[in-house]
């Protein structure tokens, strides 16, 4: 028998945008949920992890009509994740934007989770599915043939996630060094609009600044026990020659365009902190490493937007 271990929203995201593209059928279960199929609106575009300003979209879908008018749904997908401070606030904001830019004449919110996430409640959005809903689809569409056996079992592989997954066990001391971290970008790096943190596991060392308004793909991360801080560059890892080409003749000293998995990144070397000690015993570097992250992004909006 096959196993799936391992299940992230991730693999759900493609799952779902892969049907969004690919079936009419699929289509029509969201157009039905949302009470579009009256307009006979045709499926133009999807798009994953979608990022501005406001945050990241997981899904979005868009829609014209015969009349050439845009809707678009803004999906949030969920296994077992809890959500972001402000997460559906911003996704109204995001649709709201779309309007203001004529984009879209319409958006929809959409929560997709399993059934027993948050007791089947939308949680405020517009609509809500549910992945026993999308796995009846899967299970009746004879026209996938055997595809559809791997496509079911990734769904009950993350229902069974939502029930009995990863537990996150909060450390007490990492916890506070995040919390003191955030409150020392308060003082000094406001323009990182970094969100008050909740609990967090031993193993949490990396910071994403995921308020900052930067281009689509592109984040700023504090590695802090690499002594990293980073501008990083999605899917870039393999094409550092473009990254060259763009950025090399324009940094600073201190900077450098190195490969960082699957992404590149503009680095910047700062002090390594440790997640063992307190934060206020190691103050002066961490004042040190928000001052280079805050150099480095400087530099990115004057020198290159």
């Amino acid at each position: 028998m096959t196993k799936i271990a391992g299940i992230s929203e991730r693999d759900i995201d493609l799952l779902l945008l892969e049907e969004f593209i690919a079936s009419s059928k699929f289509q029509q279960i969201f157009l039905d949920l949302v009470q579009l199929s009256d307009k006979n609106p045709t499926f133009t575009e999807a798009y994953r992890s979608v990022t501005d300003s406001t945050g990241e979209s997981d899904l979005e879908v868009t829609f014209q009509d015969k009349s050439n008018h845009n809707y678009i749904l803004l999906i949030e997908n969920k296994v077992n994740a809890n959500f972001q401070k402000d997460q559906l606030k911003r996704y109204i904001q995001r649709g709201e934007n779309y309007i203001k830019q004529n984009k879209v004449i319409a958006f929809k919110t959409i929560l997709v989770a399993p059934k027993t996430y948050h007791n089947n409640d939308k949680n405020g959005f517009d609509f809500r599915i549910n992945y026993e809903d999308i796995m009846d689809y899967f299970t009746n569409n004879s026209e996938l043939g055997d595809r559809k056996n791997y496509k079911v079992l990734l769904l009950k592989s993350a229902i069974a996630k939502s029930t009995t997954g990863y537990q996150m066990e909060a450390d007490q001391s990492v916890t506070k060094f995040w919390h003191d971290y955030w409150k020392m970008t308060l003082e000094i790096a406001k323009e990182l609009y970094m969100d008050e943190p909740g609990f967090k596991p031993s193993s949490s060392s990396f910071i994403y600044f995921k308020n900052v308004p930067l281009p689509p793909g592109v984040d700023i991360v504090h590695k802090m026990t690499h002594g990293h801080f980073d501008l990083q560059f999605n899917g870039m890892g393999n094409k550092l020659n473009i990254m060259n080409d763009k950025y090399a003749n324009r940094l600073e000293d201190n900077m450098k365009i190195t490969k960082a998995g699957k992404s590149a990144v503009i680095r910047i070397h700062v002090p390594k902190l440790s997640m063992a000690d307190t934060l206020e015993s190691q103050k002066e570097k961490a004042i040190q490493c928000l001052q280079e992250g805050k150099k480095l992004l400087n530099w990115f909006n004057s020198e290159i937007r």
